[in-house]
């Protein structure tokens, strides 16, 4: 028989810890007093590398930076400037997409979702609205559970009208006598 072993993981989120609650190592038992102490102060210098790892790296580009001449520094700027135009115009397509998409889709970031935005830029950053309209009505024909339901039929009839209010024989005389 095999043992099954089990990995314990904090949380994504990191977590607090409670001084008034003992807490508990992976064997089971409670730290204590000492422990806690140890805990705290293990913690306390793990934030402060982290930060002094910032400073170390933030210090290391002023470094590299002040070495580098200013049209490697215009081309970084460049090439930054470019990453964030390219990540815009894919924002805008994604809107795009989802906006034509209202109509026709269940939901509309379900079409975002399947569609390429790089398709539709062109290279002016200007986005081809007549092709994400095909490519839209190509991915219902493709993929028709996602288009929205169509309403249930009204087995209504219509709109009621009231009858006309009866006429006496008189009126109806004089009506067909031209009279009135």
């Amino acid at each position: 028989m095999s043992e099954i072993s089990v990995e314990h993981s904090a949380p994504e989120g990191g977590s607090q810890v409670d001084p008034a609650e003992p807490t508990e190592v992976e064997g089971g038992a409670p730290l204590g007093p000492a422990g806690e102490k140890a805990l705290d102060e293990w913690k306390r210098r793990a934030k402060e590398a982290e930060k002094a790892s910032r400073d170390q790296a933030r210090r290391l580009q002023a470094i590299e930076d002040r070495d580098k001449t200013e049209v490697q520094r215009a081309s970084e700027r460049a090439e930054a400037a470019e990453k964030r135009a390219a990540a815009m115009a894919q924002r805008t397509v994604r809107a795009e997409v989802r906006a034509l998409a209202a109509a026709t889709f269940a939901d509309p970031s379900d079409a975002a979702a399947f569609l390429d935005p790089t398709d539709f830029v062109d290279d002016d950053g200007d986005v081809d609205t007549k092709a994400v309209e095909k490519a839209l009505a190509d991915l219902l024909k493709r993929k028709p559970h996602l288009a929205k339901e169509a309403a249930p039929p009204s087995f209504d009839g219509g709109a009621r009208t009231t009858a006309a209010a009866p006429t006496d024989m008189s009126s109806l005389i004089r009506q067909k006598a031209g009279l009135g």
